[in-house]
């Protein structure tokens, strides 16, 4: 292994180790400056040459962050949905590429990394502080970007591995009461009775407001009272997209008669509304669908309408997400299987909603303590 040191001034020494060929068949070399004395540029250099043996150091070309995190995104949008690829493209825009962008990518340490989410968390990149999870969806960009890399041989390890995150904080989930909810729908059924129907079928299948939003006629089995689930609606670079469930796998929930009759309303309704301007309406649109007949309605749209809705109630704390929570609780404290729950939810297994709603199932143990009480005895 091929090492020197170079006297650069008064003590100040550069140690250069040779680490190969890169594709072009250009020598490259790892160097650093070293102030000190000659024996401190010694020890540097044999680390050096041991980093290189173990294999920590790649002979690739010369590239800035920014650009390899840019390939990895083009190759990205094949592998992912367009709604998380615009988040990731959002995160790398906003906070990664300005703060590490032109960073050479044979030279981000760890340390590196640690000072990025610690400023991301004091605010120094935005107008506020950011969240844990916000800092955390960084790092899952800057560590699966430098995997990427890791795998074209643009770096011989990922510094990202050892990075410090932030500690998670688990927002505390506060389903709306019962009496909250039926007053919500109550003065929504009074103002429009269309999104009335459209938080009522939320609130009565635990569907993802995006679900519920991409529901078509076609997935109403109302001889079985059913619903299938099966895709969910998205706003991305401006533009309404229809793509798969969180969980990339469809699912049939049953639903309560009234429901299903509600819906049947509604159907009906937009028959006529549709015979009224002289056209049909297609055997399979959108059952929250705007004037055209065509297009759902937005996301943000349903979440605006919400917001204003719970304000007239002095609701301000109930967010639309919570009706999927009223679902799980409510489910959960009636004794109902957690399987049955988890499937519901179209969580991706049972652990997922133990982990979220385990606080909120009622103890199904009372027989062991019983028996454990009675092997004891009497106190």
């Amino acid at each position: 292994m091929q090492g020197s040191i170079q006297q650069r001034g008064a003590g100040s020494r550069r140690v250069r180790v040779y680490v190969g060929r890169d594709e072009l068949g250009t020598k490259r070399y790892i160097q650093r400056a070293v102030r000190g004395t000659k024996r401190e540029a010694q020890r540097m250099m044999a680390r050096l040459v041991a980093e290189v043996d173990d294999g920590r150091h790649a002979a690739a070309a010369k590239r800035k962050f920014g650009e390899v995190l840019d390939l990895w995104l083009e190759v990205k949008a094949s592998t992912i949905d367009e709604s998380t690829l615009d988040d990731y493209r959002y995160y790398a825009q906003r906070y990664i590429k300005p703060a590490l962008g032109d960073f050479s990518l044979d030279r981000i340490r760890t340390i590196d990394l640690d000072r990025f989410y610690a400023r991301l968390v004091a605010g120094e990149y935005s107008r506020r502080p950011l969240a844990p999870r916000t800092v955390r969806l960084c790092h899952t960009v800057v560590r699966q970007g430098l995997d990427q890399a890791r795998k074209w041989g643009f770096v011989a390890f990922n510094v990202a591995k050892d990075a410090t995150l932030p500690r998670g904080r688990k927002k505390d989930i506060r389903p709306p009461s019962t009496d909250v909810l039926r007053q919500l729908l109550d003065l929504a059924s009074a103002e429009d009775a269309e999104f009335a129907l459209y938080l009522r079928v939320l609130a009565a299948t635990g569907c993802r407001r995006g679900e519920g939003l991409a529901l078509r006629w076609g997935d109403l089995d109302a001889f079985h009272c059913e619903l299938t689930v099966g895709r969910s609606i998205a706003h991305v670079g401006g533009r309404l997209v229809e793509k798969d469930t969180k969980t990339h796998q469809a699912r049939r929930i049953a639903i309560d008669p009234a429901t299903l009759a509600a819906l049947e309303m509604h159907r009906a309704a937009m028959d006529g509304r549709a015979a009224a301007l002289g056209v049909a309406l297609p055997a399979n649109a959108f059952v929250f669908v705007n004037d055209d007949f065509e297009q759902p309605w937005r996301p943000d749209v349903a979440t605006n309408r919400f917001i204003k809705l719970r304000r007239k109630i002095g609701a301000d704390e109930v967010r639309l997400h919570d009706l999927r929570h009223f679902v799980a609780t409510n489910l959960g404290s009636a004794g109902t299987p957690i399987a049955t729950i988890s499937g519901r939810l179209g969580h991706r297994d049972v652990a997922t909603t133990l982990n979220v709603y385990s606080h909120f199932l009622p103890a199904d143990d009372r027989e062991a303590a019983r028996t454990l009480g009675d092997l004891l005895g009497g106190g």
